[in-house]
């Protein structure tokens, strides 16, 4: 094995690991919204920071440097190409999202779900679709690193219109589930309390 095709290895590697873990999360937290259960939303935002540090954190650092390597390894690639340069601003994007809020978040929430807070369900239900625009823009990275397209050729415009596509529809199921009774409340006014007296 050559020290190209191991930092390639390496490199998709940890991209599976955090692209794919991500993704996971997501179906994790349809489940755990779904149920209705306080409980187990503050045990799927606990596991959330946990594995945000243990995991995703130190994957997506070692796929970024591992790509460094390669950029370097390779001598007809540099970072002035358009879609390593993409590549890059996307990665900082969902980093710094990730470590700065999302991850953060997500541990707060367990809390906020233990103690009971009402603050839990419209806050989880931003957390969730903050997290699809996140795997939105991991995806958009995929894209960019599989495509190598250059600055506003026609691959770029695709990509683009298929992220903002993308993009759309999280952010249009998400104001669905905030007009939506959350799970275990039957829709409609609320009953009305006998009157004393």
């Amino acid at each position: 094995m050559t020290w190209y095709e191991f930092l390639l290895f390496a490199h998709i590697s940890m991209a599976v690991i955090w692209i794919g873990g991500g993704l996971m999360m997501q179906f994790f937290a349809i489940r755990a919204s779904m149920s209705g259960d306080p409980l187990r939303m503050a045990a799927l935002g606990e596991d959330i920071e946990w594995i945000a540090k243990r995991v995703f954190t130190p994957a997506s650092l070692l796929a970024f440097l591992t790509g460094i390597l390669l950029v370097v390894e390779i001598p007809f690639l540099g970072f002035g190409d358009d879609w390593i340069v993409m590549g890059l601003v996307l990665y900082a994007t969902t980093f710094l999202a990730g470590v700065l809020f999302l991850g953060p978040e997500a541990g707060r929430l367990g809390v906020l779900a233990e103690q009971g807070s009402p603050e839990v369900g419209p806050r989880t239900m931003r957390l969730i679709m903050l997290a699809r625009l996140d795997l939105v823009l991991l995806f958009s990275i995929l894209y960019v690193m599989a495509v190598k397209p250059d600055l506003f050729d026609s691959a770029f415009l695709e990509g683009l219109a298929g992220a903002a596509l993308a993009g759309g529809l999280v952010y249009w199921r998400y104001t669905v589930a905030l007009s939506q009774p959350p799970p275990g409340v039957p829709p409609g006014p609320p009953p009305e309390l006998p009157q004393e007296g």
